[in-house]
């Protein structure tokens, strides 16, 4: 292309409020129109979904693809017991803590006390268990969190700005994403620790830490409570079908009779109360439902003075 071609298409693309992004493939280089936002700039990818150009660069291998999309990284804690929640919010308060020792963090429970490096990586800078504080609200039996505005109204108490997206989609996450803040989701888990179709029945809490595209296919990265150290790369097809399927549990047994059955992989000998503030409608059958209260759901997390990028209090 003639060299004043190209100034005159570079000056009316800088009209328009777009620039030319040069993205690095397999067979070259070729001129992609992208935008650009709060995130960086965008650009779309053969599918017509949009993409971060900052990591499309040429010769990145894909674990420095992974680590460079990873705008929202946050340390691992490795959960005791039913508590994916619990220890989610726990990554996310030692992320921003980490960011700025200003910033609040707290453990779950007296346990994590042996557990430096496991269960915590963040010296807490307060003595409140996230987990007390849950039960004694009426929020929590043994940890678990079947309602994401109760895992918001927790990170609340404990000194943080928390929304709800209600009714999210894939496009609300990136937007969160691209903030740079960390998004706290519930999806149905397989037994890899990756999303599945349960129905409700493993339901379970991640922390998205970013995205990426790889060869037309969009792709999270995420960090759960599940022990596992490296990252969990999911389709974000596959987590978009998964967390929508998050319909009933067993967990609670008919709800509203006032006691939760005793599971034996719990470890649970008997029979416990049901929490106060549990109020989710029956499903019949000995189930709950939990769509309404879990499902396409985003708990975001941001310090006091830093605005959510949406969502509900």
């Amino acid at each position: 292309m003639p060299l004043i071609d190209e100034l005159r298409r570079n000056v009316f693309a800088r009209f328009r409020g777009q620039t030319n992004t040069e993205v690095g493939g397999s067979s070259g280089t070729q001129n992609v129109t992208g935008t650009e936002s709060g995130g960086g700039i965008h650009v779309r990818a053969q599918d017509g979904m949009e993409r971060n150009a900052a990591v499309q660069e040429t010769r990145l291998t894909r674990t420095q693809v992974i680590e460079k999309a990873k705008v929202a990284g946050v340390p691992q804690r490795v959960q005791v017991g039913p508590t994916c929640g619990l220890y989610a919010l726990g990554m996310v308060m030692d992320s921003w803590n980490e960011k700025d020792p200003k910033n609040p963090t707290a453990i779950v429970q007296d346990l994590d006390l042996r557990g430096k490096g496991k269960q915590y990586t963040r010296e807490p800078t307060t003595s409140e268990r996230i987990l007390d504080y849950a039960k004694d609200e009426g929020f929590t039996a043994l940890g678990e969190m079947f309602t994401a505005t109760q895992l918001a109204a927790t990170a609340r108490h404990f000194g943080y700005d928390a929304t709800t997206h209600l009714k999210a989609t894939l496009e609300d996450l990136y937007k969160v994403l691209d903030a740079g803040h960390p998004a706290i989701v519930a999806f149905d888990v397989d037994y890899n620790g990756n999303p599945t179709d349960a129905g409700g029945e493993r339901a379970h809490y991640a922390v998205i830490e970013g995205y990426f595209d790889d060869k037309g296919e969009r792709y999270l990265i995420a960090r759960h409570g599940w022990g596992v150290q490296q990252d969990h790369i999911w389709k974000a097809s596959d987590f978009d079908e998964s967390w929508k399927a998050l319909q009933t549990t067993d967990f609670y047994g008919t709800p509203g009779d006032g006691v939760i059955p005793r599971h034996a992989s719990l470890n649970m000998s008997r029979e416990l109360p049901e929490p106060s503030q549990m109020k989710l409608p029956d499903a019949g059958h000995g189930r709950a439902q939990i769509f309404e209260s879990l499902g396409t759901k985003i708990v975001e997390v941001v310090p006091k003075g830093e605005a959510p990028v949406g969502g509900v209090r």
